[in-house]
């Protein structure tokens, strides 16, 4: 089937995330925007940058909270992400965060130690939390005294955190405790300059925040690019099917089911072309949203979504891949194989994955690759393709041609009686035979084993 130029426009303008220039959202405080300005020019077609600056701490988790599914990706200053850390913020979307790293610390270092060359380090004081990790405290004794300004941020008491910060510092010179400060702040260093006391202002370097930054971009491409791939949905129910009801049933149903399907998608605001074929209906999405829909993979919701409005014996099979056709061409089999197996909802991804999105049985195997080999025997024993497949991978998994039905079942995530269906029809084309029977009880029939032995075809 051709899709018509509007729907494919669509897809390319919805779910090709490589399409669009990436979207980053920056997080800085007031007196610091000038060290991230530059980056507009830096990545200059490569990125949009918005800025988002703060005077408050208080004011950065609604910045971030009410921007977040704006952008690709967020960019914070370390203080911050400690914030929004300790408010136990939850990151849906890439979230990172500067800071002055080593080299930025040594290259500090140096030039405060030819800066003041009779500086005594015990009488030094910082706020900069990875001032000890970089100090090696064993080697260099006379620093094993110096004072740490401890960054307690309490999230109800944000806005005093600056002031407290500011405090420490000032007392301890006061008191002739210490010589220098180092701070990490830009405001606390403008202040305690004010004042005259002797500080020194270290952050992360240019060169250490376009180095995130280019990693910020390559990682949201490759997640842009995995999640663009093309998804095709087939959801079937027996209430479809003219067999199963009378004319104008069929159509109310398939009435109430675009209805349900549509209503989900614009529910949750995500991006499904809904398709009514003759038996079945198709939804075309990316993998992102499929990625939501059934929350990782774990659970698929659209199913229980369509059971909560009473709409019984569904199965969707999701398909991934990289071209409509092929997106397409694994839906089929995981709708059919659902179906088989009695199963709501099954998907097959990229490297021909199989998974069972159930909350309480998570049945993941990973088939075994088509090859032509694999494809002639399909046609030669009349079974399809994708048995042959996980065939292989248990026989690959359990390192043995000899299997029961217990281990089908198991590797298969399917009942016992469909891996005895299964070794049957194995057996009945002759490519399985029983090797032995064992007794696991003193009771009941024994259970049997098969050598299967695909090279006697």
């Amino acid at each position: 089937m051709l899709l018509n130029p509007a729907i494919l426009r669509l897809i390319r303008s919805k779910l090709g995330g490589k399409f669009n220039l990436i979207r980053i959202g920056v997080i800085v405080a007031h007196n610091s925007l000038q060290d991230v300005l530059f980056l507009k020019e830096k990545l200059k077609g490569r990125c949009d940058l918005t800025f988002f600056t703060f005077k408050k701490l208080s004011e950065i988790k609604p910045i971030y909270m009410q921007n977040q599914q704006l952008f690709d990706a967020f960019v914070l200053n370390w203080l911050a992400n400690m914030v929004l850390q300790n408010a136990k913020v939850i990151y849906h979307i890439p979230t990172y965060y500067y800071v002055a790293n080593e080299r930025d610390f040594y290259k500090k270092l140096f030039y405060i130690s030819r800066k003041y060359p009779l500086l005594d380090f015990s009488k030094v004081t910082y706020d900069f939390e990875n001032f000890a990790e970089f100090m090696d405290f064993d080697d260099l004794n006379e620093v094993e005294n110096v004072y740490k300004s401890n960054l307690e941020i309490h999230v109800s008491h944000l806005d005093c955190f600056y002031e407290d910060l500011l405090q420490k510092h000032l007392h301890l010179h006061k008191s002739s405790a210490v010589e220098l400060s180092i701070t990490a702040f830009s405001n606390i260093y403008t202040e305690l300059s004010e004042q005259g006391v002797k500080v020194e202002l270290i952050t992360a370097s240019k060169k250490t925040i376009v180095e995130l930054f280019e990693k910020v971009i390559l990682e949201v491409q490759n997640k842009q690019l995995l999640e663009s791939n093309i998804v095709i949905g087939k959801v079937t129910s027996d209430t479809l099917l003219p067999s199963h009801s009378n004319g104008a049933n069929v159509e109310l149903n398939q009435s109430l089911m675009y209805t349900l399907l549509l209503d989900y998608s614009k529910k949750n605001a995500l991006t499904m072309i809904i398709q009514k074929q003759s038996l079945y209906f198709e939804i075309i999405t990316s993998k992102k949203e499929l990625l939501f829909i059934t929350s990782n993979f774990t659970k698929d919701a659209l199913v229980d979504e369509l059971y909560a409005h009473s709409i019984r014996k569904v199965n969707i099979g999701w398909g991934i891949g990289q071209t409509i056709d092929t997106a397409r061409k694994k839906a089929d089999i995981a709708n059919h194989e659902a179906q088989q197996q009695a199963k709501s909802s099954l998907i097959i991804i990229e490297n021909n994955q199989l998974i069972s999105p159930n909350s309480e049985e998570k049945a993941m195997l990973h088939m075994a690759e088509e090859t032509p080999e694999l494809h002639q025997l399909s046609e030669k024993l009349n079974i399809s393709l994708l048995l042959l497949q996980k065939i292989v991978a248990v026989i690959h998994k359990t390192n043995t041609n000899i299997v029961s039905s217990d281990d089908i079942a198991l590797y298969l995530g399917i009942t016992i009686r469909s891996a005895n269906r299964i070794l049957n029809e194995l057996e009945s084309k002759g490519v399985a035979e029983i090797q032995y029977k064992k007794h696991e009880k003193l009771r009941g029939r024994p259970k049997k084993f098969y050598k299967i032995n695909f090279h006697n075809k």
